[in-house]
Order: C-alpha cells, then sequence, then structure tokens
C-alpha cells in the first residue's frame, strides 16, 4: 500500500514539475516593434498639430521649408516642454558640447508600467539644484537626441519622444531592444564650442 502512495506522490511531483515556470513568465517584449510603432503614432496625434508645450520636431537634417505635413512621422520627434529656459536665439550646434541631466527610458511594458530606465545622470525626482549633469558631443548622440539639443535653449527642460528610425533602429543597444521608442527626459544646463 505505501508504495502505491509513494508511486502516487511522484506521479503527482513529476506531473507539476513539467509545468515550467516559462508559462508564468510575461515576454517582456513581444511584438516590440509593432508596439512601438503604435506608441510613436498615438503620441504623434497628439503632438501634430503642436502647442507651444507639446509638438513635434523635423529632424536636423531636412529642409526647413519642408512643413510637418510633407515628413514621415518616422523623422520627427515629439516634445513636451516640462519647463522653459532662457529664451534666445542660441541653442546648441551640431558640433558644440552639452552639459545635460537625463533621464532614458523605454515604452510601458508588463514588467515596467512607467518604462524601463535603461539610462540616466541622475535618480528620483529632477532637482535642477542637485540633479547630476554629464558634459558630451552633440554629434556624439543619436539623431533624435542631438535634434532636440539642436532646438534646446540653456535651461530648458523637455520630455522627448524618439521613433526607433532616429533612435538604434533595428538593432539592440545594450539593455535597449531593438525597434525602440526612446523617451528622454531632458535639461539643458549649458553648451559651448568644443575645446
Amino acid at each position: 500500500m505505501k508504495l502505491k502512495h509513494y508511486l502516487f506522490a511522484a506521479f503527482m511531483l513529476l506531473g507539476l514539475a513539467s509545468c515550467s515556470e516559462a508559462d508564468d513568465t510575461v515576454e517582456e517584449y513581444a511584438d516590440w516593434q509593432v508596439k512601438n510603432e503604435t506608441y510613436f503614432e498615438q503620441q504623434f496625434q497628439h503632438h501634430v498639430p503642436g502647442t507651444a508645450t507639446s509638438f513635434a520636431l523635423k529632424k536636423v537634417s531636412l529642409p526647413d521649408t519642408l512643413s510637418l505635413s510633407k515628413v514621415a512621422h518616422t523623422d520627427c520627434i515629439l516634445v513636451d516642454v516640462l519647463a522653459s529656459g532662457v529664451e534666445t536665439n542660441e541653442s546648441p550646434l551640431y558640433t558644440d558640447q552639452v552639459d545635460v541631466s537625463y533621464i532614458g527610458r523605454l515604452i510601458p511594458s508588463p514588467s515596467y508600467p512607467d518604462g524601463y530606465v535603461f539610462d540616466a545622470t541622475y535618480t528620483g525626482a529632477f532637482d535642477p539644484v542637485v540633479s547630476a549633469s554629464t558634459t558630451f558631443s552633440v554629434n556624439g548622440v543619436i539623431e533624435g537626441f542631438a535634434t532636440a539639443l539642436q532646438h534646446m535653449h540653456r535651461g530648458d527642460h523637455w520630455r522627448i519622444t524618439i521613433p526607433y528610425q532616429l533612435g538604434y533602429g533595428a538593432s539592440a543597444q545594450n539593455a535597449i531592444p531593438a525597434y525602440s521608442t526612446l523617451i528622454f527626459d531632458i535639461r539643458l544646463k549649458d553648451f559651448g564650442a568644443e575645446e
């Protein structure tokens, strides 16, 4: 009789063992390209036509004479102005060094409802007095990030949404999957010519 109980218990354990944890796991980036394209398209509809605090910017390499209606959505970044800085006509040039604070994240996913943070110069809520910054060349970053910087003024704090075509495209980059729309909160502290 005991043998039957042992066999039954062994059978139950084997049956339970065949249910893998994979059945309960969520694939974080399933259908990632489609999700990112859909997300960007929905955001684009909210940014065009633009307002003073929410608008689309053509990538810098496009002629200024092209209207947004003649530009592919994927040739634009989306801007939400979180705070305005010094209003001047000065913005960084492609060859300038910039001093910025930023947080970069992906679109929302099952485990990261606010988007996975893949890079940042500071943690927590942004504070212009104590939040860390970093310095780099405008021409050393992805096209969407460079486009934003070349339109910003000192003290501007923007949230930008970059389609994957102006980010890393079809290539994965460290913790960033291929086809990722990138969302950055950027504050331009200062800029100037490279030394």
